[in-house]
């Protein structure tokens, strides 16, 4: 296998190795990256995948290209770095799901040891996309040397939580204001009633998992579409 290909199955890995943080920490970090990295992506090429020279399906054990027409998207590789977040080494393996483009048209469920990337191809998108840089990527030493991340790297990687916490600080603060419109009749959402019942349901002398529940109730009931209320980062950031 050519030095410039990875597997997607190792990029926890790396990226953990690399930034010294857990594979839990790096699970985290890259889902956030990829939400973002599908955000700005689809703004500019909206529904458009993931170029094949950049991350394929391959084969098991080779990293030659698929003969059948598979699709790659940003979210779906977000929902797998997602979904590995919190597994315990003994779990099962997760999927990445792609779209087959062939006859049938539809989705398909493919071992992450099957989907192959550039490294050079993808470290230069993320940093056209959302102007990062993941070192291991552009390093060639990466492996020898897993701790010689220079500052930029990590003030990139703390970059990623500070992204996470604006998210939800936004979400909240839209939120209260569609809480405040509902009080006074003036909102414009399908059921104002439902942000009042939500917005009813927080009590902080529950638990911070009920304080979760209800503000995911609540981002739900008020249409607020971007708020990062999903439970792995809530849990992060409210507590348990």
């Amino acid at each position: 296998m050519s030095n410039d290909v990875m597997r997607l199955s190792d990029l926890v890995s790396e990226y953990a190795r690399f930034y010294r943080v857990s594979l839990h920490d790096a699970a985290y970090a890259l889902h956030e990256l990829f939400i973002e990295l599908n955000f700005n992506y689809q703004s500019k090429q909206p529904h458009e995948a993931i170029s094949d020279q950049v991350i394929w399906v391959g084969r098991v054990g080779s990293t030659t290209r698929s003969l059948k027409p598979y699709k790659l998207y940003f979210s779906v590789l977000a929902e797998y770095f997602n979904s590995l977040i919190g597994l315990s080494v003994e779990s099962e393996p997760r999927f990445v799901r792609c779209l087959y483009v062939g006859e049938p048209y539809e989705s398909k469920d493919i071992m992450p040891s099957m989907v192959y990337l550039s490294k050079t191809l993808l470290g230069e998108l993320i940093h056209e996309t959302v102007n990062e840089s993941l070192g291991f990527l552009f390093n060639e030493d990466s492996a020898k040397n897993p701790c010689m991340s220079s500052e930029k790297e990590t003030k990139a990687f703390q970059g990623k939580e500070l992204v996470s916490i604006q998210g939800l600080a936004r979400g909240l603060i839209e939120m209260i204001i569609e809480v405040d419109k509902a009080h006074r009749g003036l909102s414009k959402k399908t059921n104002p009633a439902a942000i009042l019942l939500a917005a009813s349901q927080l009590d902080l002398n529950k638990r911070p998992s009920k304080w979760r529940a209800a503000l995911n109730d609540l981002a739900a009931a008020a249409e607020v579409e971007d708020f990062r209320g999903n439970r792995r980062t809530l849990e992060k950031y409210v507590g348990d």
